[in-house]
């Protein structure tokens, strides 16, 4: 028996690789998120960037506490299993008018694992729609595994790392566009085609991402990075552990954790060929 999701919706995520939307958490809260993170920004001058926004549960309180909100965790249950780890936790924000997209890609691209069971959950904290640049899938591109890519679009205006392009043959006409209300989230599977468009509205669009596996899992490359667990227990000690929460986002320790846990995922994703990993901060 399910927790949350419906056997149509968990269906849904078989047959075409996402869900959306599903209700985790008040307007209001979402909207005190916000606030919580923009405070942040303003008291260090300059938005979230570099290493801060990789692997951002380990780094500060208010992710960590989302990455373990316990209906997320129940609605990932419902998919990959009640054995749980959060592997990536990223901070996608769009600023207006700023350019900034999100090329045709796959997440198993540079994740290096087997089997592909790892799923993304997508947190809006801000209304993410056709203008603000929401994102795009094509339903059942999942089915065929992770697929090769090519490096057509790299700039700074893409927010992927290495501006790549999946070669997986598609029809964009058969894009479902993902809207999202602040507090709302979507699921997509790691090797669902997805892409989003710049934002052109008034506002910026913020949304936070955070990757799950099963414990199962095995990475298939000779690094190996880490991961935390979330829920349940890890019979099988596949990835290295995070084993503590952050304590405070300038807290020293906390860093070095963070940083450290960073430099293994930039160098476990340059081995899966990612060629321009400097980006990842």
């Amino acid at each position: 028996m399910t927790k949350i999701l419906t056997k149509s919706q968990v269906d849904q995520y078989k047959n075409e690789g996402f869900i959306s939307p599903i209700r985790i958490m008040s307007e209001e809260d979402a909207l005190s998120l916000r606030r919580e993170i923009e405070a942040f920004e303003a008291s260090q001058g300059k938005p979230i960037h570099g290493t801060q926004k990789t692997k951002a549960f380990l780094r500060f309180p208010w992710a960590y506490d989302l990455v373990v909100n316990q209906k997320i965790l129940d609605v990932v249950e419902d998919l990959i299993g009640p054995n749980i780890l959060c592997y990536q936790h990223g901070l996608w924000f769009k600023e207006p008018e700023s350019g900034s997209y999100v090329s045709w890609h796959q997440d198993a691209t540079y994740y290096g694992m087997d089997p592909w069971e790892l799923l993304s959950a997508w947190v809006a904290l801000t209304p993410v729609d056709e203008v603000s640049g929401c994102i795009q899938v094509i339903p059942g591109s999942h089915k065929d595994g992770s697929f090769p890519v090519e490096y057509t679009e790299r700039s700074e205006t893409n927010l992927l790392a290495s501006g790549q392009n999946t070669l997986y043959n598609f029809d964009k006409g058969d894009a479902v566009s993902m809207h999202l209300k602040p507090g709302e989230m979507s699921i997509h599977h790691v090797c669902l085609v997805h892409s989003s468009k710049p934002n052109n509205g008034a506002d910026r669009r913020m949304g936070l991402s955070a990757g799950y596996v099963p414990t199962h899992v095995q990475q298939t490359t000779k690094l190996k990075a880490t991961a935390m667990l979330v829920r349940g227990e890890d019979f099988f000690g596949n990835f290295l552990p995070d084993e503590k929460p952050p304590v405070a986002f300038d807290d020293p320790d906390t860093i070095e954790r963070q940083e450290k846990a960073v430099k293994l995922y930039r160098a476990k994703s340059i081995e899966c060929g990612n060629q321009t990993a400097w980006r990842l901060g």
